[in-house]
């Protein structure tokens, strides 16, 4: 009976041991959970292209600058200090409430965007309505007889998508 007892522990034991960490995972949260805490999505695209139509409005963007611009989202709040880079872009910003009940927000930023034509810096304060694209900078530069746009293009969006 002893040995019984004795194999029964030895077999049952790892065994639990090993399912444990299967149901410690069911409980781990996702990367979406930790934007709780942060109510507005930040979302920062940039690309070697042009964002805008000159003859258009500057908050729609061209369905090329979308399909072919890099993408950093980050979660903030009304007022809030960060920054966010990735290996060719950084930005670093302060938002603010604007004293107005208009929604706005105050954003001040500088940033800089490495490209195969070289480095363009921009430094600005902006006045941000939400789910509205603004352009933080940009430049187009001649290479020959063709024309390299650059294009950086930030908004504010609710975190829950809606």
């Amino acid at each position: 009976m002893p040995r019984k007892i004795s194999l029964l522990i030895r077999v049952f034991i790892p065994l639990a041991l090993c399912a444990l960490p299967g149901l410690s995972l069911a409980d781990r949260p996702a990367p979406e959970d930790y934007i709780a805490e942060k109510p507005l999505l930040l979302e920062i695209r940039y690309c070697e292209c042009q964002a805008t139509n000159p003859e258009s409005s500057p908050s729609e963007l061209l369905p090329g600058f979308l399909d072919e611009s890099k993408v950093l989202k980050v979660g903030v709040s009304a007022e809030d200090k960060g920054f966010v880079a990735s290996r060719e872009f950084s930005l670093g910003y302060d938002i603010n409430m604007v004293d107005d009940p208009s929604g706005q927000l105050q954003f001040n930023y500088i940033g800089t965007y490495a490209t195969s034509n070289g480095e363009s810096t921009g430094q600005a304060t902006l006045v941000l309505e939400q789910g509205e694209w603004s352009n933080l900078f940009g430049s187009h530069s001649q290479q020959g007889t063709e024309s390299q746009p650059m294009s950086v293009m930030v908004r504010l969006v609710p975190a829950d998508g809606s």
